[in-house]
């Protein structure tokens, strides 16, 4: 995508696209029945220009400019109708899940009382049910519209008055505590990080197909699925994540059939789909068409890499699970993509050394944690390694907090300007004493550049501090999942707690139940747990609780929510096997 795409925004280039390839798709909608039987409507760019335009002049009619619109969709041509149209009116779009049915759907109503939107567009299917969820945030009846009538209507006149600094969108986050926030992001924010993504992936063109299964509402989903193919011209083919979660192997049967050019997902899709593909359905996929796989969402285990190359290595699959990148809402989507000359995904580094906040590589071992690289900044990004005590930047291979500085970064919090002031408008001094120019984003996630590249350690406000030694869950948690034990277990949380003025580490491990029927069974997993930390870390374990797969909470991301999981461990929440 040029700079000149960049200065007239996706608005621009989406109706650049609708006269030069309006002939052309732009958004396919796979619709399944059962197993890979399926129904596929392709929207092409005039139709699309069409639909948004339309929507847009609706919305122009009913509400004014920095006005919000919540756009409350099935995975389905309405929501990119609807977003789009928000943006062609220059109104602020707020992406928000879909409805779902005998749920309190607690998020919505939160993003809807913290939004206040004027109008919320919904589905026909849906407008029931999100009339009533709406309003539980005080949203009355008559501001909620069906997308699809909004498309049956008359496409009257509507006025371009879309700017670089204009909010373009809220995107609410999916925090681990307390009420979600709204990233406020810019039209300039929104197409710099297109084109940095398309930047470091240059096999994106005009044209190109690219299979996405994420949600809209999630930034990962709206950037990758939506806002990347239609700034350079290409061809987005979705499934819903309802199709996706039911069988992994339409994810991989669809980029198969439509030769897609890369595949993003979270580290937990291609965990799935290793898992879940059988060798029969293995069979039928020809990956050859991937020119690169990107995971992001959350951590990169290192053990997914070579998991999901082992599994699909029949099939055609030429490119390595490569593409690790580090992110965060607040930076619009992207900071670093891994490029590697050597062809590096995975390094080792000496486990103690990291908990002392220092970096030394070692070979492959017991005292070696395995980590995936996060790869270099995108273009015009910079980013930093500071103490967050000192405010001042750290030396080579030391650990410290991310700080980020780049086009890409968001102009703050909605409604949050103590907040903003202090994650949006960070400063620290250099290793010589002086001043760095410019505001930076203090992520709040812990790392370290090695080599130039990026790693993630984890997040700051999860470190915990035993025995003077620094430890993070996500290298705890890797561990276990990746140790044998008595019986096959699920994914793991570990978080600390304060016990007899000392910080003590408690493990919650997902089992289903029929895998520990017996308490010895059950007495031996909790024990080989314990041990296999204890080896690996050093660390004798307060508590090992045996709990039913799913109730550890997560994001909308599938990220572990430790400050949620420790809150309903006190709170006796977390129901262990043994219970009753």
């Amino acid at each position: 995508m040029t700079r000149q795409l960049e200065q007239t925004g996706l608005v621009g280039a989406l109706r650049t696209f609708a006269r030069t390839r309006g002939d052309q798709p732009a958004l396919t909608f796979l619709q399944y029945t059962t197993g890979t039987e399926h129904t596929a409507r392709t929207h092409t760019y005039a139709e699309t220009d069409r639909a948004a335009a339309t929507v847009a002049a609706q919305l122009q009619r009913r509400c004014g400019l920095g006005a919000r619109v919540a756009v409350i969709c099935a995975h389905d041509f309405t929501y990119p109708a609807a977003f789009l149209g928000c943006l062609y009116a220059n109104r602020i779009a707020v992406p928000l899940p879909e409805v779902e049915a005998r749920r309190k759907n607690d998020r919505i109503v939160s993003a809807l009382l913290d939004a206040e939107p004027e109008v919320v567009l919904t589905n026909r299917a849906a407008l029931d049910r999100t009339t009533e969820v709406a309003a539980a945030a005080g949203i009355p009846a008559a501001a909620i519209c069906a997308v699809e009538d909004l498309l049956e209507l008359p496409a009257p006149e509507w006025t371009d008055r879309t700017t670089p600094a204009a909010v373009a969108y809220l995107q609410y986050t999916s925090g681990s505590t307390g009420n979600p926030a709204g990233v406020r992001i810019t039209h300039a924010n929104m197409t710099a990080n297109a084109r940095q993504i398309a930047g470091f992936a240059t096999y994106l063109t005009p044209g190109a197909p690219m299979v996405s299964w994420v949600p809209f509402f999630h930034d990962l989903g709206l950037i990758t699925g939506l806002v990347v193919p239609l700034s350079i011209g290409g061809h987005a083919i979705h499934l819903s994540p309802v199709a996706f979660v039911q069988s992994p192997y339409r994810w991989l049967k669809a980029i198969s059939d439509y030769r897609s050019a890369w595949m993003v997902g979270p580290n937990f899709s291609y965990e799935l789909s290793a898992r879940r593909v059988t060798d029969e359905q293995k069979a039928t996929l020809d990956l050859s068409c991937l020119l690169g796989l990107v995971s992001g969402g959350e951590a990169v285990r290192p053990n997914t890499q070579r998991v999901f190359a082992d599994a699909f290595a029949g099939c055609g699959l030429t490119a390595d699970l490569d593409a690790g990148a580090y992110g965060l809402a607040e930076a619009t989507l992207c900071v670093t993509a891994r490029y590697d000359e050597d062809g590096r995904s995975v390094y080792h580094f000496d486990r103690a050394e990291l908990t002392a906040g220092r970096v030394r590589e070692r070979e492959p071992g017991p005292d070696a944690r395995a980590m995936s690289s996060c790869g270099v900044p995108v273009e015009d990004v910079r980013v930093a390694i500071v103490d967050p005590d000192s405010g001042t930047e750290v030396a080579a291979d030391e650990v410290g907090e991310i700080w980020v500085q780049g086009p890409n970064v968001a102009a703050g919090y909605w409604r949050q300007p103590a907040r903003t002031a202090e994650v949006f408008h960070g400063s620290f001094t250099d290793r010589d004493g002086e001043p760095v120019k410019g505001d930076w984003l203090r992520t709040g996630d812990i790392g370290f550049r090695h080599r130039e590249l990026l790693f993630v350690v984890g997040r700051r406000k999860d470190l915990m501090i035993v025995n003077g030694r620094n430890h993070y869950p996500v290298d705890i948690e890797a561990t276990i999942e990746s140790a044998t034990l008595p019986c096959p277990i699920g994914e793991s949380a570990v978080f600390s707690i304060d016990r007899d003025d000392r910080e003590q580490v408690v493990v919650v491990v997902e089992v289903r139940p029929r895998d520990v029927e017996s308490p010895k069974l059950r007495a031996l997993t909790e024990e080989a747990v314990r041990r296999v930390v204890s080896r690996a870390h050093g660390l004798e374990l307060h508590d090992v609780l045996l709990t039913s797969r799913g109730a550890i909470p997560r994001t909308s991301s599938h990220k572990i929510q430790h400050s949620r999981c420790r809150e309903k461990y006190l709170l006796g929440q977390l129901r262990r096997i043994n219970e009753r």
